[in-house]
């Protein structure tokens, strides 16, 4: 018969507070890790700083959708990495109407609408940016913004 009353567990189970030190240091990682990762993870809340900052530095854009309907969005915030694509989703948080679509990520990425209104292929009218009145030469998703640059984006048929 074995005796319980010692209060030590068996021996092939180890010392008693093993288990909870185990337990208590597994709470501590974790906590420390979503902790660790929420201070490396969070991004400025792009609705809180999408116009003028302390920094003072921004961009404009504006849509141009034809027949003399434009939307212009001045002011919008330039931050370090920017590019167009970055620039019109920043001002498309501000109007919860304005929505746009795109193909493809990075280098292929292009804009497939705006506002409801969707390229019409070849020969007919679609999107096109500029940049400081210098046409864009690669996707809007990887075009590098500097403060002060003003971007147009047009829906034209092609030249």
């Amino acid at each position: 018969m074995m005796d319980t009353s010692s209060g030590s567990s068996c021996a092939a189970c180890g010392p008693w507070w093993r288990l909870p030190l185990l337990l208590a240091l597994v709470l501590a990682a974790i906590l420390l890790t979503r902790g660790i990762g929420i201070r490396e993870t969070t991004a400025p809340d792009p609705a809180a700083d999408r116009f003028v900052g302390q920094s003072g530095k921004t961009i404009s854009l504006v849509i141009d959708f034809g027949e003399e309907r434009r939307r212009k969005y001045e002011g919008v915030r330039w931050r370090e990495g920017m590019t167009v694509r970055d620039a019109l989703a920043a001002a498309v948080d501000s109007s919860s109407n304005v929505k746009f679509a795109q193909q493809g990520s990075g280098q292929s990425a292009f804009l497939t609408e705006i506002e409801g209104v969707k390229n019409e292929g070849a020969g007919g009218r679609n999107w096109t940016y500029t940049v400081n009145g210098k046409p864009g030469d690669r996707s809007f998703a990887v075009y590098p913004l500097r403060p002060g640059d003003q971007v147009l984006w047009t829906l034209a048929a092609p030249q």
